[in-house]
C-alpha cells in the first residue's frame, strides 16, 4: 500500500508539474506571438493562467499534506501490527503456562490420592475408623 499510493503521490506531483509548465509554455508564447499588447483578451488570458498556476501550487501543497497523513497512518497501522504479534507472543506463553499448570494439579491431585490411601491404610492397620467400601 505505501509504494502504490507515494507512486500515486508522485505521478500527480509529476502531472502538476507538466501541467503547469506547459501552461507557462503557452503564456510564454501567447506573449511572443502577440507583442505583449495590452488588450482585455491578454488581460483575461494572463488571470486564467495566474489562478491555473495558484490552482496548481495548491494542489500540490495538498498533495504533500495528503502524503504526511498517509505516513503518519501507516505509522500508526506498524505500530498497531507490533501490538497484535506481541498480544499473540502473550497469548502463547500464557497457554503453555496453563498447560503446565494443568500438569502440576494433575500431579498433585495424583499425590493426594497417594496420601489418602496411605491415611486409610494407616487407620485400618491401626483399626481407626471403617476402612472405605466396608460397612461395619
Amino acid at each position: 500500500m505505501k509504494d502504490e499510493t507515494r507512486r500515486k503521490i508522485d505521478k500527480a506531483v509529476k502531472i502538476s508539474l507538466i501541467v503547469a509548465g506547459l501552461l507557462l509554455i503557452c503564456n510564454d508564447v501567447y506573449w511572443r506571438w502577440h507583442g505583449g499588447s495590452g488588450t482585455q483578451a491578454n488581460n483575461a488570458f494572463n488571470r486564467t493562467v495566474e489562478s491555473i498556476q495558484k490552482s496548481n501550487k495548491s494542489a500540490g501543497s495538498e498533495i504533500e499534506s495528503s502524503r504526511r497523513e498517509i505516513e503518519t497512518a501507516e505509522k500508526h497501522v506498524n505500530r498497531t501490527a507490533d501490538a497484535i504479534k506481541r498480544s499473540e507472543e502473550t497469548a502463547r506463553s500464557n497457554a503453555r503456562s496453563t498447560d503446565e499448570l494443568q500438569a502440576l494439579i494433575s500431579e498433585c491431585k495424583g499425590i493426594v490420592e497417594a496420601q489418602r490411601e496411605l491415611i486409610r491404610e494407616v487407620e485400618a492397620a491401626n483399626g481407626i475408623g471403617t476402612p472405605e467400601g466396608k460397612e461395619g
